[in-house]
């Protein structure tokens, strides 16, 4: 399964053409959040078009900056994995959107307890062996959840949850400048950058292929 993964779009509409062929040969495009900048249903309306129209395979979670009727417009239109699973070819796919708390006070934060109580809804299911968390949130203490002055500002539930969990690969994003790839134990853990400036494109068959765009 090629997955093509992007985070942080920020209400951009325009994606340049070696972008989009890209996204036309995923077998699904994976949004780790932050669809719009601070934007309602139908800011995110417009953005989901912009992906849809060169790919409708489309899962995703909301970041912080997404207002409530984004989440909405995900779950209207089928995508929405935050706080729910999905499978797809074999694998399972269970996310969370938002962030933990800030002190910039954005629409969708959570305490660390409320974000523990959503990822304690997800388990392994029989004959299901591959598995994939999305949070907009990056784990704590990674190289992907590190600002420029050098503070760690992710998720102490999502690190907690994915040593406890162990999937073999998480998708996050929110720090823009952390964009890169780290490991927690033996999960493969992906912050793909701001788009359409970066993506990762992600093979995940046998075993697991990335690059960083």
């Amino acid at each position: 399964m090629k997955i093509f993964a992007l985070s942080d779009i920020h209400s951009r509409l325009d994606y340049p053409e070696p972008v989009t062929a890209q996204l036309r040969s995923a077998d699904l495009v994976i949004i780790a959040g932050d669809i719009t900048n601070f934007g309602n249903h139908e800011d995110a309306k417009k953005v989901i078009a912009s992906i849809t129209a060169y790919n409708a395979r489309v899962l995703a979670v909301p970041g912080n900056c997404d207002r409530p009727g984004v989440a909405e417009l995900l779950f209207n239109n089928g995508m929405n994995i935050h706080g729910k699973a999905r499978i797809v070819n074999d694998v399972m796919l269970f996310g969370l959107g938002g962030c933990n708390k800030t002190p910039f006070h954005t629409p969708q934060e959570y305490s660390n307890r409320e974000m523990a109580r959503l990822l304690q809804g997800f388990h392994r299911r029989p004959n299901i062996e591959k598995y994939i968390l999305v949070t907009h949130a990056p784990p704590h203490k990674t190289k992907l959840d590190r600002v420029f002055f050098g503070l760690h500002v992710g998720s102490k539930a999502i690190r907690e949850f994915i040593e406890y969990f162990t999937p073999d690969l998480a998708i996050c994003g929110h720090i823009h400048e952390a964009r890169g790839v780290d490991c927690i134990g033996k999960t493969v853990v992906i912050n793909p950058g701001t788009f359409p400036e970066h993506y990762a494109l992600i093979n995940f068959d046998t075993s697991l292929h990335y690059e960083l765009h």
